[in-house]
């Protein structure tokens, strides 16, 4: 299997996207080839060529966005190292709770075994119907760094 690693995202608000970015700049700084693929926009390549899979997705309205769990319920995704990210509002006061909500049910439901598996603060809603970005960089760069060790170990 090849040693490169696709991230596919959905984002609505730009968070996940942001994240998405931020741990695509990371894998590469660690000597991880990465294709980075917005699940609204682009075409999803074959993913034979993939040893890894990294995928990032949002939550509005308590609902994992739909791009993102057709994306997860992929048959060929077995066999490959996946690692699954989410922003959402709950993560900014919780990440475990977010992670406990949104991304355990998803990962018993389609019977995936991530090798890492985390939610980062995303946007929360604010007054006048604006949102407040309540994003951490530091958080998705630190976890792509555990990831990119991990990924760079033997399967």
């Amino acid at each position: 299997m090849d040693g490169r690693t696709l991230l596919a995202y959905i984002s609505a608000g730009g968070a996940t996207e942001r994240y998405a970015h931020i741990v695509a700049d990371t894998l590469r700084s660690r000597g991880h080839a990465v294709d980075v693929i917005d699940l609204k926009r682009d075409k999803i390549p074959d993913l034979s060529s993939y040893g890894s899979v990294v995928v990032g997705t949002g939550v509005r309205i308590g609902m994992v966005y739909r791009k993102g769990k057709q994306f997860l319920r992929r048959k060929d995704l077995e066999g490959k190292r996946l690692a699954i990210f989410l922003s959402s509002g709950i993560a900014v006061v919780s990440a475990e709770k977010s992670k406990t909500k949104f991304l355990e049910p998803l990962v018993e439901k389609y019977g995936l075994d991530p090798v890492m598996c985390d939610a980062f603060p995303g946007k929360m809603p604010g007054s006048g119907g604006k949102f407040k970005d309540r994003t951490d960089p530091a958080i998705a760069k630190l976890w792509a760094e555990e990831l990119a060790a991990k990924l760079s170990e033997p399967a």
